[in-house]
């Protein structure tokens, strides 16, 4: 298992080969760190959506359809 760190750092270097291979050039650093900051921040918003909307169903706040 990777360690904390070692998965941010896979992340960054795919967002800068997703953006090298967009723009055509080497991404800058704070290109890749704002989309490394979006990225997290998207996935904690999607999952959190998910895990919350679990979290009622198994409440029955939600209705079953």
């Amino acid at each position: 298992m990777a360690l904390p760190e070692q998965k941010k750092r896979l992340l960054k270097a795919k967002i800068a080969v997703a953006l090298h291979d967009e723009l055509g050039r080497v991404p800058k650093t704070e290109e890749i760190e704002h989309i490394f900051l979006t990225a997290r921040v998207m996935y904690k918003a999607v999952l959190g959506l998910h895990f919350q909307r679990q979290q009622q169903k198994q409440n029955g706040q939600l209705a079953n359809f």
